[in-house]
């Protein structure tokens, strides 16, 4: 009999919190940072920032462990057909949020999962609408300290 060891997966990211919720799945899987440059392109929606990143980053780690199946991932926020990055310091939080209460932001997340061996490669979004509440800036200031989002 020929048994094929079942494929290694492989989270494409350096997020923390990625490597968290695939964690809760309880299955064994291996982190590899995809270095992929996050620049958007110029006209780029922020809907095809998120899934060129995710499936670039998927991709990019299969390339290197054809074997594995790899899951790349990136979410881009929308406030107003503009993309917003993430904020990286307290500072650009601060200006971040400033901008988004009162308004609705979409979250842009995609999903990539990529199997060079399988010539398996699938991409998906999803939207999340938020409607962020009309902080002030003492609140704003609070929230930030207290979870440190950066």
């Amino acid at each position: 009999m020929n048994l094929c060891p079942a494929p290694k997966l492989i989270l494409a990211s350096t997020s923390p919190y990625r490597r968290e919720l695939l964690a809760r799945l309880r299955l064994p899987f291996d982190v590899t940072p995809p270095e992929v440059d996050e620049t958007p392109q110029d006209q780029e929606t922020p809907a095809h920032l998120a899934s060129r990143l995710a499936a670039s980053k998927a991709g990019v780690v299969a390339d290197r462990h054809p074997d594995g199946v790899v899951i790349g991932s990136d979410q881009v926020a929308d406030l107003n057909g503009e993309s917003i990055g993430k904020p990286g310091n307290h500072e650009r939080a601060v200006e971040q949020l400033r901008r988004m209460r009162g308004c609705s932001v979409t979250f842009h997340t995609a999903v990539s999962v990529v199997c060079r061996r399988a010539g398996y490669a699938q991409t998906e979004v999803a939207q999340v609408r938020v409607v962020f509440r009309d902080l002030n800036d003492d609140e704003i200031e609070r929230y930030l300290r207290a979870e440190t989002p950066y």
